[in-house]
């Protein structure tokens, strides 16, 4: 079950149905590459990378947790790249989860 996560107004996130994404565990797109369709509870878990430098929204919005289990700071990931973590406003590169935008309201 989908459970609101932010109100969005980009017509980019209200407009599709698929989600895809690639973690990196270096900037500029290096090191292991791991790709999501689907929500992840846990990504070090999961991807076994206690990190994650950058990342390339390939579909739809996502809504990246610093903390497992959706806890803790949240930033909205649009369509697009963002090379390092700064780019998506995080302190470090602290990845806890992920999870897809899916209503909107």
């Amino acid at each position: 079950m989908s459970v609101p996560i932010t109100r969005a107004t980009s017509t980019s996130c209200a407009e599709t149905s698929s989600h895809k994404l690639r973690l990196y565990e270096r900037d500029d797109y290096r090191g292991l590459m791991s790709e999501l369709t689907d929500d992840c509870a846990c990504v070090p878990e999961l991807f076994r990378l206690p990190e994650i430098y950058s990342l390339h929204v390939l579909e739809g919005c996502w809504v990246l947790y610093e903390m497992p289990n959706y806890r803790g700071r949240q930033y909205l990931l649009r369509p697009g790249d963002y090379r390092r973590y700064h780019d998506w406003g995080g302190a470090d590169a602290k990845v806890g989860s992920l999870r897809r935008v899916t209503d909107l309201y």
